[in-house]
């Protein structure tokens, strides 16, 4: 995945976490065997790993996120 592939992702989910007021406390206990952390991680691009962009393609897949 490209990077810049991966930041529209991040984006989509921060977009949505504004949007509906859905903690990422809340979207990483969706997505089974993620803390809170590695959340925040591939959020806050400290992680751009193959993990990073699966966390945020299962998002993307569990709740109505949308790219812009």
């Amino acid at each position: 995945m490209t990077e810049i592939a991966l930041e529209k992702m991040r984006t989509a989910v921060n977009q949505y976490r504004e949007d509906s007021g859905i903690s990422i406390k809340t979207l990483a206990f969706a997505l089974e065997g993620t803390s809170e952390q590695q959340l925040r991680n591939a959020l806050n691009k400290t992680d751009g790993g193959p993990k990073a962009v699966e966390m945020l393609a299962k998002l993307m897949e569990i709740y109505p996120i949308k790219f812009k």
